[in-house]
């Protein structure tokens, strides 16, 4: 794979960056067409589908330092 492949620089189009296609066809080798299709999507709507799937599941915080039935789920300070 040849380096402007890789290091594709990205152009803007309002305040999504828009990469040229080479750049989704190697994430879709490296990673899959998931998430070649995913970061194809503008950045709103990642954000709103992810809050979509917080409110839907609402789970404790995966990044606390405890199970959330050790501590009741709240993370302190």
């Amino acid at each position: 794979m040849s380096a402007d492949r890789r290091n594709a620089a990205p152009t803007t189009v309002g305040e999504d960056p828009v990469y040229p296609d080479s750049y989704y066809e190697h994430l879709a080798e490296i990673m899959g067409q998931e998430a070649a299709d995913w970061a194809r999507l503008p950045r709103a709507e990642r954000e709103r589908e992810l809050t979509r799937h917080h409110m839907l599941y609402n789970t404790p915080d995966d990044l606390s330092l405890w199970p959330a039935e050790l501590d009741g789920g709240v993370d302190r300070p």
